[in-house]
């Protein structure tokens, strides 16, 4: 197995910005060979070069093929394990950020597994990738065990891979969005209630009223409200509170951050009025919090 990852910025720092490489790989797996189950902070597409497999979100499983690719979304508890006759040889490549959901919806719909034009073509993006930290790999240079038999790691930390890296994500990521044909250009033809999601997913850390949404959309206050609450049960600003306080959550595991510098991440000012808003929805005041939630991403 070949695999690399970015170190130059921690994954808290990556989760602020827009999208973020994390990490890339290739590998030919063992027969009934395992991974999981698991909760990732971070996405994952396999795509799968050759062989047999099977994906498990929670308690659905998904056979996937040669000629596929398969999703890992962040947050949720996913195994994924080769063939027993035929186990399958993939390459993935991992990212996170604010607006890696968007990015990911517009390639798999609500779907975990989507077929492929020509999976090779991002296996080559890939490697690509890897050659950018493994000065062993160079142009035309194919995995396989008998040329790269050990399991080889390598990373990224200093600025200039770092850069490479998250170019080389955002083309592949752009070959996907236009091969699925998902990009609306005339986003008025998207249904307003998605639009609004997709706002405030993609603007929860700025200081947003719903009437910036309304003004976005050239509707009323009112009916952002009422559209969006048929739709998904709840109102725009208790979804944006929800996904508010999930991020804090995870600045409170992960860092020392000030409540002040976490208040100002999720889009509020004031850090006492941030702590009395966490402890209703959660329960915990944040300081509890810290303490007793154990890091589910370890």
């Amino acid at each position: 197995m070949l695999q690399n990852s970015d170190w130059f910025l921690n994954d808290v720092e990556k989760d602020t910005l827009d999208l973020a490489f994390h990490s890339s790989g290739i590998d030919q797996c063992v027969s009934e060979n395992l991974f999981g189950p698991r909760i990732r902070r971070y996405y994952l597409i396999h795509f799968v070069l050759e062989g047999y497999g099977v994906l498990q979100i929670e308690k659905q499983k998904y056979p996937v093929k040669p000629g596929q690719a398969f999703l890992i979304p962040a947050g949720v508890n996913a195994a994924y394990q080769a063939d027993f006759r035929h186990p399958w040889k993939y390459c993935w490549i991992g990212y996170q950020g604010t607006q890696a959901g968007y990015y990911t919806e517009l390639i798999f719909g609500k779907d975990y597994v989507t077929d492929i034009s020509d999976v090779t073509f991002y296996e080559k993006m890939i490697m690509k990738a890897l050659s950018v930290t493994d000065r062993r790999i160079h142009e035309g240079v194919k995995f396989t065990p008998e040329v790269f038999p050990l399991t080889f790691f390598s990373e990224s930390k200093n600025a200039s891979s770092h850069l490479m890296l998250n170019g080389l994500l955002k083309n592949l990521l752009a070959n996907l969005v236009l091969e699925f044909q998902r990009d609306q250009e005339d986003i008025s033809s998207v249904p307003y209630p998605e639009q609004i999601k997709a706002y405030i997913d993609r603007h929860y850390n700025e200081h947003m009223r719903i009437q910036d949404i309304a003004d976005y959309l050239h509707l009323n206050s009112h009916y952002v409200t009422a559209i969006f609450k048929q739709k998904y049960n709840k109102t725009p600003k208790h979804y944006l509170t929800e996904i508010r306080i999930e991020k804090a959550k995870t600045y409170l595991i992960d860092t020392d951050y000030s409540l002040q510098i976490i208040a100002n991440a999720v889009g509020l000012e004031n850090p006492f009025s941030f702590s009395r808003l966490f402890k209703s929805m959660t329960g915990f005041s944040p300081s509890e919090y810290k303490k007793v939630c154990p890091n589910w991403f370890e």
